[in-house]
């Protein structure tokens, strides 16, 4: 049975990850609890390490004989972005470097990165495929420290793959979302407005679109893109190429919630692009077929963030 590392697996999709490796893998999970903290588990096939990935002698923590990483540790969320910019940089990229050097000493031959739909930056091609060039619209708006880190993260990944002939393989998450997300993405934030009756403020003017990928199709694209050798560009869009305004979500939520929605439309400084929907032909090849519909998904995650904002 091989041995998978999971950097970040107490976040949101980790913790997701974890639990669906675990079926048939051991796995360890190496976080320190920033986004989120891994509920125990009497599953003998998980071992939790706490530590900083920045930090390459906590690294060292990390026991013998790892076979595979699925590399999701990194700063995340776009109220993060924009209010501790330096930090996602210092994080994600720093990470990324360790990662590689332990990779290296540890002779594990077999990475997978998780990148994000940020790095098209303002694409021009709808939908977007894999070969849309990435780009930093402005480097003075902190909201690309993100997709900055995850542009320099792929160049690592891919250059250091090429240099020690690794299998290397580089997934582009395009707005995953479901239960127990956290708290700085635009469903917990338009469910928290409803439980807590809050002004319903949405920046923008509600024609913006993107395609939302519920976390159980995440995974299962995930694992199908990991394991598949066909393809020697190993860069791969995962999501839903549905594509869906915000106001018709807050129209599916409101149908969802019982609830009367009056968005308050604003405008907002340093805005990230207008549409985003993946071209995702490349992972379809490999048998991914996005199974969760918007109105299912988003009933699943409604219900359990209802319960837990009522509760807190």
């Amino acid at each position: 049975m091989s041995k998978i590392l999971v950097t970040g697996g107490a976040g949101f999709i980790g913790q997701n990850l974890v639990s669906k490796l675990s079926e048939s893998h051991d796995v360890v999970i190496f976080d320190n609890g920033f986004r989120g903290s891994f509920t125990k588990s009497d599953n003998k096939k998980i071992k939790f390490i706490d530590g900083d990935i920045t930090k390459i002698s906590d690294w060292e923590q990390i026991p013998p004989e790892i076979d595979s990483v699925f590399h999701l540790g990194a700063i995340n969320g776009t109220k993060f972005f924009y209010e501790i910019p330096e930090k996602v940089l210092d994080v994600n990229i720093k990470g990324m470097q360790n990662l590689l050097e332990f990779s290296r000493k540890r002779d594990i031959d077999d990475i997978l990165f998780t990148s994000s739909s940020e790095v098209y930056g303002y694409p021009k091609i709808f939908p977007t495929p894999e070969t849309e060039e990435l780009s930093i619209p402005d480097v003075y708006n902190p909201r690309f420290s993100y997709s900055s880190s995850k542009i320099i993260g792929e160049v690592l990944c891919i250059n250091f793959a090429q240099k020690y002939n690794l299998k290397h393989t580089i997934v582009r998450y395009h707005n995953i979302y479901g239960p127990n997300m956290g708290h700085e993405h635009v469903m917990p934030q338009f469910i928290r407005k409803l439980i807590k009756n809050e002004e319903f403020s949405v920046e923008g003017d509600g024609t913006e679109t993107r395609s939302f990928c519920f976390i159980d199709d995440a995974i299962d694209a995930t694992l199908l893109v990991n394991n598949d050798d066909s393809f020697k560009n190993r860069i791969f869009n995962i999501g839903n190429d549905v594509e869906t305004s915000i106001s018709d979500l807050l129209e599916l939520l409101s149908k969802i919630s019982g609830k009367d929605i009056e968005p308050k439309f604003k405008p907002k400084d340093h805005a990230g692009t207008k549409r985003r929907v993946p071209e995702i032909s490349k992972a379809r090849s490999v048998g991914y077929t996005p199974k969760i519909t918007l109105k299912d998904g988003l009933r699943i995650t409604y219900d359990w963030y209802s319960k837990y904002y009522r509760e807190n």
